[in-house]
């Protein structure tokens, strides 16, 4: 299997968007060696030429810059009887803009669904001002709803070379790919009781900071690396024999339980010794695990399932509430049931999304080891102010 083919197997479980901009990050910059998928391969580097003007600009300064692109797109969504992308696009191109209207009627029934709400009239209202101000306006919005359409039309005919269509996966996905084998290969040396054990035998912890990649690129920021010094603190409780028991009934929950025996909690990246909550994450001690449950299913009821909160999945409210970023709404769960049994989820994202950060505590566990920043970098971010900076420093690595 290349690796394209690899990449377009994920379209079942990922958006359109985000397999595209994986291609768009791996594919050659030429088409020379795609062989019989040159073609299409021309067309993608075309297309992500004229998307990235739409997305800095507009659709029809895009389609103005890159006419020859814009009327092969055209063909497509008529080879694909996409008739409505279809107007939406040639009505821009001639200068005479025709919405369709579903979009606006679609509102209009989202405020008279909400009439007796007049925050969320006012909002939507606010929203359709901007919206709605002009046809082009509206045929802009119209056109970014629907372009998705577009984008499955041309992974289809990708799909149709991805055998020798000249892919390689791009940097990002390589340093993920990378980080994956260093968790594997660091689980087959040692449990997760061990790397947490490290972390409280480390003799000079610092965390690696830099300011973010906005503020180097627009604001002057310095690129250089600062070492921030830390401190990892452990809880002396041990495990009380009910929870331990009942984990016990669970094989999803064997991973925790085995680090649960060994610490009853713990306070890494602190940077006040006399303080857990200015730790970077908190393995929370399973006393506090129930009002920590109660806390996330609140929030997600009123937040996330606000029209429905019976809706809110069983597995979700017996799930262990484990740990907490200080300062973040969401907690890191383990469900014990239901179908991520066993996974690791940032409960404000992911309940919702039905999806998981990690396949197993071990491995979650390994990244806060290896990679503390992909953790730390999640829901409420960790920064840092250092002395002599006058930007906010986040992770990006960890020394001992």
């Amino acid at each position: 299997m290349t690796h394209l083919e690899e990449l377009l197997c994920t379209r079942e479980s990922v958006s359109s968007a985000e397999v595209m901009q994986q291609l768009r990050a791996g594919l050659a910059r030429t088409a020379a060696a795609s062989g019989t998928g040159a073609p299409i391969h021309q067309l993608l580097l075309d297309y992500f030429k004229l998307d990235e003007r739409a997305s800095n600009a507009s659709f029809e300064s895009a389609f103005k810059k890159y006419p020859e692109t814009a009327q092969t797109l055209l063909a497509l969504c008529s080879a694909h009887q996409l008739s409505t992308l279809h107007s939406l696009m040639q009505s821009l191109m001639e200068g005479q803009a025709r919405p369709h209207g579903a979009f606006k009627r679609g509102l209009q029934a989202q405020a008279d669904a909400h009439a007796n709400k007049p925050g969320v009239v006012a909002a939507l209202q606010g929203f359709a001002s901007a919206a709605f101000s002009s046809p082009g306006a509206e045929v802009e919005m119209e056109l970014s709803l629907g372009w998705n359409a577009l984008e499955d039309c041309l992974l289809d005919r990708a799909a149709e070379h991805a055998s020798v269509i000249d892919f390689a996966w791009g940097p990002a996905e390589q340093k993920k790919r990378a980080e994956a084998l260093a968790i594997r290969l660091a689980l087959a040396r040692g449990a997760a009781s061990d790397m947490l054990r490290a972390f409280l035998t480390d003799r000079s912890p610092q965390v690696v900071a830099q300011p973010s990649e906005w503020d180097r690129e627009h604001a002057g920021a310095s690129t250089d690396e600062v070492l921030v010094g830390v401190h990892h603190l452990a809880t002396h409780d041990t495990l009380p024999a009910a929870w331990s028991d009942h984990l016990a009934k669970y094989p999803a929950a064997a991973q925790l339980l085995a680090v649960y025996q060994y610490t009853n909690g713990v306070a890494l990246f602190c940077t006040d010794p006399s303080d857990t909550w200015s730790a970077g994450f908190l393995f929370l001690p399973a006393q506090q695990w129930q009002e920590a449950n109660a806390e996330m299913v609140d929030w997600l009821t009123s937040v996330d399932f606000q029209d429905n909160p019976s809706s809110l999945p069983d597995w979700v409210r017996s799930a262990i509430a484990f740990g907490k970023i200080p300062g973040d709404a969401s907690y890191w769960m383990l469900p014990i049931e239901g179908p991520f049994a066993g996974q690791v989820l940032l409960s404000n994202e992911d309940v919702s999304g039905e999806s998981s950060r990690y396949a197993d505590f071990d491995s979650m566990v390994a990244d806060l080891r290896l990679h503390p920043h992909n953790v730390l970098g999640n829901g409420g971010y960790i920064s840092y102010c250092a002395t002599g900076h006058s930007f906010q420093l986040y992770p990006v690595g960890y020394r001992c």
